[in-house]
């Protein structure tokens, strides 16, 4: 695993692909490529990307923000869409344990609001563990919101390396996983500290 805080190839490869087909449609030509990408990452479009290998966060942040930029707008609405497809691009490849467990969670079973609540809280564990086979950086973590009974949130520590962009797709991708159980448009987050994001449930299930 590479020192650099990098993301892994399954998601990088989607914003190459989506850069190559602006550069298709005309949306954005190669000349206009260097208001947002160094030359290197420039070479990165004519190269495969292995869904299996890590690719630097930066790289992937450039990249974000020229598509957000050229086909969103400059609207970070784009950038939740983006984490929509990730979320369903990767439940029907199958490359991860974590995606298949959504198909069948428990709370699904439980019957009452307290059971609920719990069984939402394993759930989320274990869906958390897919930041590690995602990111080689920062620390994640769900826990109960002790403000707010019945919720829980998600802490992103040691987050610095984090970007904003990557936060936005992070955001629409959990809230396709909980759309995924009639539970849609469910988390928001915020960046209190430079080093710390947080997901927050804005209702309980």
């Amino acid at each position: 695993m590479p020192s650099l805080p990098s993301i892994k190839g399954s998601v990088f490869a989607t914003v190459v692909e989506n850069i190559n087909k602006l550069l298709a449609q005309g949306s954005v030509s190669r000349e206009e490529l260097s208001r947002w990408l160094k030359p290197e990452d420039v070479a990165l479009l004519n190269q495969e990307v292995s869904v299996s290998e890590w690719y630097d966060i930066r790289v992937f942040t450039r990249m974000s923000e020229l598509m957000r930029d050229v086909e969103g707008g400059s609207n970070n609405d784009y950038l939740r869409r983006l984490g929509r497809q990730s979320a369903k691009r990767l439940l029907e490849m199958g490359l991860y344990q974590q995606m298949e467990y959504l198909q069948n969670t428990q709370v699904q079973k439980a019957s009452d609001a307290k059971a609920r609540s719990e069984a939402f809280g394993r759930d989320l564990r274990l869906l958390s563990t897919l930041s590690a086979s995602i990111y080689n950086f920062a620390k994640w973590e769900s826990i109960p919101d002790p403000e707010r009974e019945g919720r829980y949130l998600i802490r992103i520590s040691e987050a610095k390396n984090l970007p904003d962009v990557l936060c936005w797709r992070v955001e629409g991708f959990m809230n396709q996983m909980a759309a995924e159980h009639d539970e849609p448009d469910l988390w928001r987050w915020d960046r209190p500290k430079p080093d710390l994001v947080v997901f927050r449930m804005n209702r309980s299930v």
